[in-house]
C-alpha cells in the first residue's frame, strides 16, 4: 500500500465516493431528511464545502492508496454543522473556544479498514489543527460499530479522546485536547 492524505480542495472534491459525496446530514439536515435527489445533494455539499473552506480554511481530507481514494474526513466549526445540535450528548464546543468538530471519518472499502489508515488520517487532522492553534477536536463516536460516519469510539480512545458527555449511550460526545 502507498497510503497518503491530501487536503480536500475544489480540485479533488470529485474524488469523494459514494454516499460521502452527496451526504449533507451534518450540513443541511432539512434537505437530507427530505431525501433530495443525489445530484442536488452533491451540489449542496460542494456549496457548503466551498463556503466553509473560504470562512474556516481546510475542512476535509481524502486518504488515497496510490491514486485510488479510499477514505474521507470532514471537520469544521460546529456552527457550520447544524445537525450537531440534535444529538442528546451535544452540543459540541464552538470554534470560538478553540474546538473543531469532526463530522466524518470513514474508510469506504472494508478491505482497508483495521489497517491503521483511520488512525493515520485522524493523526494528520490533529496535527494540522495543532499547527493552526486549535485547542481541541470533538466528535460523536459510535460505541461498538465501525459503521458510523464519525468513526468508532475505539478508534478515538486509542488516540486519547475522552468521553465528554454520554447522555446518548450509543453516541457519546468525545474530545481530544490538543
Amino acid at each position: 500500500m502507498n497510503v497518503r492524505t491530501k487536503d480536500l480542495t475544489e480540485k479533488n472534491f470529485d474524488d469523494l465516493r459514494g454516499i460521502c459525496k452527496g451526504c449533507i446530514y451534518w450540513e443541511n439536515p432539512e434537505l437530507f431528511e427530505s431525501e433530495a435527489e443525489h445530484g442536488h445533494a452533491v451540489m449542496e455539499k460542494r456549496n457548503w464545502f466551498i463556503k466553509t473552506l473560504k470562512q474556516f480554511g481546510t475542512c476535509g481530507k481524502i486518504v488515497y492508496d496510490g491514486e485510488k481514494p479510499i477514505g474521507f474526513a470532514q471537520y469544521g466549526p460546529a456552527s457550520a454543522l447544524p445537525n450537531t445540535l440534535r444529538y442528546e450528548s451535544g452540543p459540541p464546543s464552538q470554534v470560538e473556544s478553540g474546538a473543531v468538530f469532526l463530522s466524518c471519518l470513514f474508510i469506504w472499502d472494508e478491505a482497508y479498514r483495521r489497517k491503521g489508515i483511520g488512525i493515520t488520517l485522524l493523526k494528520n487532522i490533529i496535527e494540522d489543527l495543532r499547527k493552526g492553534g486549535f485547542k481541541a477536536i470533538e466528535t460523536f463516536a459510535r460505541k461498538g460499530s465501525a459503521n458510523n460516519c464519525s468513526g468508532p469510539l475505539e478508534l478515538c480512545t486509542k488516540l486519547g479522546f475522552y468521553v465528554k458527555r454520554n447522555i446518548n449511550k450509543e453516541f457519546p460526545l468525545v474530545r481530544l485536547d490538543i
